[in-house]
């Protein structure tokens, strides 16, 4: 099952709001798993609630940017949902991999002035 509506063109990307809803779900599942591998057993409450929400939300947004991606490949849904939860465990290294793969083609396409 390919999870991309079919559409003539191939600019644009239709998917329907339950799997929006599912992406984002499983990428704030991954980063619930990714809090509770790092965590601190000494710590308090409250920081670690803060943590906790500030990692979900981080997750949230790497899994759906991972699954758009796998979208744009025409991956099957559970591939989809499979690089939506691996996008949530992994949010910090992708995002430090895309920020400099995104730094590199600014620098290199010479959009910044050195």
């Amino acid at each position: 099952m390919s999870v991309a509506a079919h559409i003539s063109s191939s600019r644009i990307i239709l998917v329907e709001l339950e799997i929006l809803i599912t992406v984002i779900m499983i990428g704030g599942w991954g980063g619930f798993v990714c809090f509770l591998m790092k965590r601190e057993e000494n710590s308090e409450v409250h920081r670690n609630i803060m943590d906790c929400l500030a990692q979900i939300a981080i997750s949230c947004f790497t899994g759906f940017i991972v699954s758009v991606i796998a979208i744009d490949r025409n991956l099957s849904f559970n591939m989809v949902m499979l690089a939506a939860g691996l996008g949530g465990v992994f949010a910090s290294p992708i995002l430090r991999l895309l920020g400099d793969k995104v730094k590199a083609y600014i620098v290199n396409n010479t959009l910044v002035k050195k």
